[in-house]
């Protein structure tokens, strides 16, 4: 139990250098991380230019307010104000990775189904159509994305609460990509992985990390699928054809 956080964050350094050795799967990786990043470059200008009205709309001090008042105004421009950019930066990283996930599913679906086959998977044949991959993942989005949403208006406990919930969720997103292939029940998956929070929250947090992130994303199927192979005891034993 005390090991599974730090194999959760090893599984990622685990994930790029297998990448690099099978470059086959270096061009699979590419194309969802570059869909990520235009997406997340879009929202976060438009969120960057509408900052301003955003925390004005929150709250708008007054410039001539003293005593308590005064001090809570302070707070609110000079520390709350950065605390929530700091959230936002990570929570709409977040949204957009998994926005991207949605759109880049068929092609997850495939790199992972290609790594059980390397590790002897008889559920390694061809998956679901595209579209209804696309479908399935976008039901699994809503559910994904809900709880760190609904946690984040929750004054401080819940903002608190949101970014560890988003990297819970976001590595289960992950490594739910070669379980479906062997389990297609969800509820079955949520809860054979919920008994692992600190493998998953090992895996998740990274991915939430500003600019560190960057480099993990492209890499994150490749690791979550390896990290789902090493809790169920197989690994890849064999190069891609």
């Amino acid at each position: 139990m005390i090991t599974a956080f730090p194999r959760g964050l090893a599984a990622h350094v685990r994930g790029i250098r297998f990448a690099l050795a099978n470059k086959g799967y270096l061009g699979l990786c590419a194309i969802p991380f570059a869909v990520a990043l235009l997406l997340y470059g879009v929202g976060f200008a438009v969120f960057a230019a509408s900052s301003d009205q955003i925390l004005a709309a929150v709250w708008t001090p007054d410039g001539a307010a003293g005593g308590m008042l005064g001090v809570l105004a302070w707070l609110y421009l000079h520390v709350v104000k950065y605390i929530l950019f700091a959230l936002a930066f990570v929570l709409m990283y977040f949204l957009f990775m998994v926005t991207a996930n949605i759109l880049a599913a068929p092609l997850y679906d495939h790199i992972a189904g290609k790594l059980l086959a390397q590790a002897g998977s008889t559920q390694a044949g061809p998956g679901l159509p595209a579209w209804r991959m696309i479908g399935e993942e976008a039901k699994k989005a809503v559910f994904i994305m809900a709880l760190p949403l609904v946690l984040l208006v929750i004054p401080v406990l819940g903002q608190l609460l949101a970014p560890v919930a988003a990297a819970l969720l976001i590595a289960l997103d992950f490594m739910d990509y070669p379980f479906s292939r062997e389990e297609g029940r969800f509820g079955e998956r949520l809860k054979t992985l919920a008994r692992r929070p600190l493998l998953l929250l090992g895996f998740g947090l990274p991915l939430l990390i500003p600019f560190l992130n960057i480099i993990l994303f492209p890499f994150a199927i490749v690791s979550g699928t390896l990290l789902y192979l090493d809790m169920t005891g197989r690994h890849p034993t064999q190069r891609p054809k």
